[in-house]
């Protein structure tokens, strides 16, 4: 029909039939024109295809059957599939094949797309299709008759479903080329969901051709600009890009998000726009809370279950290559949700009963090639999967041990139960340190930086799970008190604990995985020692202790630069107070002299004075205060309970802790962090 005669359409407009109006069928049509909104018209869709017959046996025939052909294992060009990335990499035919272990189940595959089917009335009407692409284009295709009905449905989060045009979201580009540098040296060795040699240059030949970018590339390229951008101190960024990473970062989060609303990522069954999820699930870990991040990273595992990244692609006739990278998908995707689940206090979403997707294997990214026939040979020794096999390793052993707890309960909750004996525990423990061993750490060469931070990630585990083991929380409310030789115990692990995360805040090597080790501030660790420090007597484990524990609690104000102080640092820095007052005035009675005041104890003291002073709520200075500013006899003159908030209820003066009451403070804090927009300018510096 000619666009410009006068004559009016054979059918309604399309936001006509969306609000179900009657139509003049003008170009434009009053309606439209009156809202001043673009007046749309699409042809109606054709009408279904009528089921085939069936045979007697009740089965679709067998001319039908072979239809659907296997997965190719050619390897397909971006322009003959439609797709870009990885997704070019597996196959452009549809194909349907079910489960070679003959568990109920289906997956339809074209492409980057694949949706899988497990419950009786898809998978059988899935044998009366004569095209297994109706599937996927029923409800991943943006230009269907179904989402004319409901377009913007999906867009419940993100608001409208209209197409977008993200050309000026995007930084020029020379910025992506080095914002794609820093993803691969800095968010890639940890993460291994892309297949980078593949998309590379994929994503050069789109940062010169922005405006032909398919939707489910520009997602992906976006989410990479969040969280390379994340990744970076914010004196970088300014140095780098010439402009603020508060406002930077603003753009490609607005840039992502509309990206996200194209690709209509609620219903979306395209393997690509999955991994810029993970991305910018992972970009926001920095910023927003963790209520948020784990209930984005539900909506990740939705989309990975329609995807069917949960069963194992072996069984279903995927490529060796398709295979593998669902396998790293699927268990970073296990890692974020049990991560943020953690944080908020609450079990982990329990995995589908059908789950059976294999642990990645341990090779190097150049060792995978999309037109590969064969599983390539698994290496002994460190490859570019180091530290993700590692938590790998971890998560299974977790999940092992696990099942001596309550299934209603968190992973870690065996560590706690009594339901073990602390010699079974302990056992445990070394079966996982020697595990990690043999496997990893024996392998790793300190001057490589994803070597190094791999073994501080895999030593802190160890010793993280051994505090949780003898914790003294859990001897709360009963009379069992801890002998001196237990409380031993717990000290030397909260010690080695605190010296990782202090070392992780200043060593070169591995600042550029800062961004990931952020949220991981030992708490639990520090409240323990700065306990212990009122009856410990050895002056130069005193001295390392509260070095670390300055350096690590003025490191952590910097880096958040919080404005609005949460009742945990209250309670934290009047522990520290009473704890330093308490060693004071041991030195005192000794008549000896004290060790040199901690700069964050000074700081406390200064401004605990001042306000004593000015009765006033000032503001808190972060600013260190030289320490021969006070003498230790300050410390004894500062009105605890009126300036630090009145914690005393926390401490007692005998060797022991109110965990539950601090346990509540902890809970509390996940609880108010503020908007993720408010801790923008607190990235890494």
């Amino acid at each position: 029909m000619d666009p410009s005669s006068d004559s009016p359409k054979p059918y309604s407009c399309v936001v006509c039939h969306k609000r179900k109006v009657k139509c003049d069928r003008r170009e434009p049509c009053s309606k439209c024109a009156k809202a001043e909104v673009e007046c749309i018209y699409r042809p109606p869709p054709p009408p279904r295809r009528r089921k085939r017959a069936r045979d007697a046996s009740g089965s679709a025939s067998s001319e039908r059957d072979k239809s659907f052909p296997r997965i190719s294992r050619e390897s397909p060009r971006a322009d003959d599939t439609g797709t870009t990335g990885d997704a070019a990499h597996f196959g452009s035919r549809a194909s349907l094949t079910e489960s070679k272990s003959g568990i109920p189940g289906r997956m339809i595959m074209r492409g980057g797309n694949s949706v899988y089917l497990e419950n009786n009335l898809w998978t059988n009407a899935s044998h009366e299709l004569a095209d297994a692409t109706e599937v996927l284009d029923a409800s991943n295709n943006p230009d269907s008759s179904s989402q004319e009905d409901d377009d913007g449905e999906d867009m419940l989060l993100l608001g409208s479903g209209a197409r977008n045009n993200l050309t000026n979201l995007h930084p020029n580009p020379v910025r992506i080329f080095k914002l794609w540098q820093t993803f691969l040296e800095n968010v890639n060795p940890i993460i291994k969901i892309l297949h980078t040699p593949t998309l590379q240059p994929q994503i050069l030949e789109a940062a010169g051709e922005i405006s032909s970018i398919g939707k489910e590339l520009e997602a992906l390229m976006f989410a990479v600009y969040c969280i390379a951008l994340a990744s970076l101190p914010t004196a970088e960024v300014e140095r780098s890009f010439g402009e603020s990473k508060k406002k930077l970062l603003a753009r490609c989060r607005r840039g992502a998000q509309f990206a996200f609303s194209n690709a209509s990522f609620l219903r979306t069954s395209n393997f690509m726009v999955l991994q810029a999820l993970m991305l910018y699930i992972l970009s926001m870990r920095v910023f927003s809370d963790s209520h948020t991040i784990w209930t984005m990273s539900g909506v990740a595992l939705r989309i990975a279950q329609r995807i069917g990244v949960h069963r194992d692609g072996s069984g279903y006739g995927l490529s060796v290559f398709e295979t593998e990278i669902r396998r790293r998908i699927w268990f970073q995707l296990i890692i974020i949700d049990s991560t943020s689940a953690q944080f908020c206090g609450v079990a982990p979403s329990p995995l589908p009963a059908t789950a059976d997707t294999m642990p990645p294997i341990n090779i190097n990214d150049t060792d995978l090639d999309p037109r590969m026939t064969e599983p390539p040979c698994e290496k002994e020794g460190p490859t570019d999967m180091i530290f993700c096999l590692a938590r790998c390793e971890f998560g299974k052993w977790l999940r092992r041990w696990s099942k001596h707890a309550s299934p209603s309960h968190s992973p870690w909750a065996f560590l706690s139960s009594s339901s073990m004996s602390l010699k079974e525990k302990d056992k445990a423990i070394d079966e996982l340190e020697e595990l990690l061993e043999q496997k990893f750490l024996r392998y790793c060469d300190k001057s490589i930086p994803l070597h190094l931070a791999t073994l501080v990630m895999a030593r802190s585990v160890i010793h993280y799970t051994r505090l949780m083991a003898h914790h003294p929380r859990q001897y709360q409310g009963s009379n069992i008190r801890l002998s001196q030789t237990e409380r031993d115990v717990i000290f030397d692990n909260c010690l080695k604990m605190a010296e990782y995360a202090d070392y992780t805040q200043t060593n070169n090597d591995i600042q550029r995985f800062s961004w990931h080790t952020v949220h991981h501030m030992p708490w639990d660790a520090m409240i323990f020692m700065l306990s212990e420090m009122r009856f410990r007597d050895d002056p130069e484990e005193k001295s390392k202790v509260w070095q670390i524990i300055g350096n690590i609690y003025t490191h952590y104000l910097r880096h958040r630069r919080i404005a609005v102080q949460l009742p945990l640092h209250r309670a934290i820095e009047n522990l520290m107070i009473r704890a330093w007052k308490t060693h004071t005035e041991e030195c005192n009675r000794l008549q000896r002299a004290p060790i040199s005041c901690p700069t964050i104890v000074a700081t406390l003291i200064g401004n605990s004075i001042e306000s004593s002073q000015s009765h006033s709520n000032s503001q808190r200075a972060l600013d260190p205060l030289p320490c021969h500013g006070f003498s230790p006899q300050d410390a004894t003159s500062v009105d605890l309970g009126r300036n630090r908030g009145g914690f005393d209820y926390l401490v007692h003066e005998e060797a022991s802790m109110n965990w539950n009451d601090w346990d509540n403070l902890l809970n509390q804090f996940q609880e108010s962090l503020m908007d993720d927009m408010n801790f923008m300018t607190g990235s890494t510096s």
